[in-house]
């Protein structure tokens, strides 16, 4: 019995200590019937309604963001369900709830069993091993895609390959892709594509449930995909969807237009590595022409040089700087003789008569003698004489008899 004494924890306390010890329990399952549905609260989006058995009931909450990858199967009144949770205390009134982080359809737990024990049945039978995976082709020209056609996968799968611009040929295989008989007809169309002999086969759809997969988890789909001769590369569902076909196939895509990406990817680099090439050409084209036109421009530089009009005009220059050169050589002795014939002339006219005369000189005729008179003794008192002077003549008369 607790001592009355001990003191007492409020009720905010009590709550937030149940809180902590409910955060301790990993989450788990439980199964129950659907009881007080009214579908996701508006405004919010959040699901609230309660899991009944026999005895009990609990109310249980989804919230909204969870809800679509929670959700794996229809929520109805009175539809049994397994739901993956844990506990939660509202802290205001200390209601308990369960919190769904999954729900799916009570017939999905015995599909989920049956799965991991094919899965390991198949895989101890080695029909997983990865020694036994074919190489998918780097660049498939011719694929068969087996899905529903039309249909929203296969829509995606052929746009994307439509931009990718891998020139490759699609043929399109409808087949069912769930409900019964389904397995059957996508095992017949993987035969029938075998004898078309392609390079690649691609199964596809969209995501769904397990039960909507389960065709891709039968035994006779997953061992035609690992016994076909022929890569398959197996695109069913979602990224968090698994079917044994995955396991089974050469290659895994999480989606269909991943798939696409996939199989374009070797024609992706094929044209961008021709690109790089064709670049790498242009460049080279590009520098050996222009080696070539310089190459040419010297070449015509010299041709020019060495043409017969080119030396016709350096020998018509030499000619013409030969003349130059000779005029100016001849030049200088002509203009030295110029100067001393100039000088020579000036010696004579200052040696002449006239510039004897202009100076004051006299020129002497005596009547009987020749030419000038330069000896006195030739004449005699009494003679006639002319005296020429530089501006005019003086007549003159011996007075006295010269003196000897």
């Amino acid at each position: 019995m607790q001592n009355p004494q001990e003191t007492a924890c409020s009720v905010s306390d009590a709550i937030e200590r149940a809180t902590l010890a409910l955060e301790t329990l990993d989450q788990f399952w439980i199964e129950g019937e659907i009881f007080g549905y009214r579908g996701p609260y508006q405004g919010s989006g959040h699901y609230y309604f309660k899991l009944r058995d026999e005895s009990s009931q609990l109310e249980v909450k989804l919230w909204s963001r969870a809800a679509p990858r929670a959700l794996q199967c229809e929520l109805e009144e009175g539809r049994k369900v397994r739901a993956l949770g844990k506990f939660d205390i509202y802290s205001k009134n200390g209601s308990l709830s369960f919190i769904l982080s999954r729900v799916e359809d009570v017939g999905a737990g015995n599909l989920a069993r049956q799965f991991e024990e094919m899965r390991r049945r198949l895989q101890a039978e080695g029909l997983f091993d990865d020694a036994k995976k074919k190489e998918l082709p780097d660049r498939p020209q011719k694929v068969v895609v087996i899905t529903a056609h039309p249909s929203a996968a296969s829509a995606d799968f052929l746009r994307t390959l439509a931009e990718s611009g891998a020139p490759l040929k699609i043929l399109m295989r409808p087949a069912r892709v769930q409900g019964a008989g389904a397995q059957e007809e996508i095992a017949e169309a993987i035969h029938e594509a075998v004898r078309a002999k392609p390079d690649l086969i691609v199964l596809t759809r969209g995501g769904g449930s397990l039960e909507d997969l389960w065709a891709f988890n039968e035994e006779v789909l997953v061992r035609a995909v690992a016994h076909s001769p022929i890569p398959i590369l197996n695109a069913v569902g979602h990224e968090s969807d698994t079917t044994l076909c995955d396991y089974a196939a050469d290659e895994r895509a999480k989606t269909p237009t991943a798939a696409a990406h996939r199989i374009a990817t070797g024609w992706t680099e094929s044209r961008r590595e021709v690109a790089r090439l064709g670049d790498g050409l242009l460049h080279a084209l590009e520098s050996q022409f222009q080696r070539r036109r310089q190459d040419l421009a010297l070449l015509w530089r010299d041709l020019r040089e060495h043409s017969p009009s080119r030396r016709a005009e350096r020998m018509r220059f030499g000619l013409e700087q030969a003349s130059s050169d000779l005029a100016r050589a001849m030049e200088q002795p002509f203009r030295r003789l110029k100067e001393s014939l100039h000088l020579a002339e000036h010696r004579l006219h200052a040696a002449s008569p006239e510039a004897l005369l202009n100076r004051g000189w006299a020129l002497v005729q005596a009547e009987g003698v020749d030419g000038f008179l330069r000896d006195p003794s030739l004449v005699a008192a009494g003679d006639s004489l002319k005296i020429r002077l530089a501006k005019g003549e003086l007549p003159a008369q011996v007075a006295d008899p010269p003196s000897s």
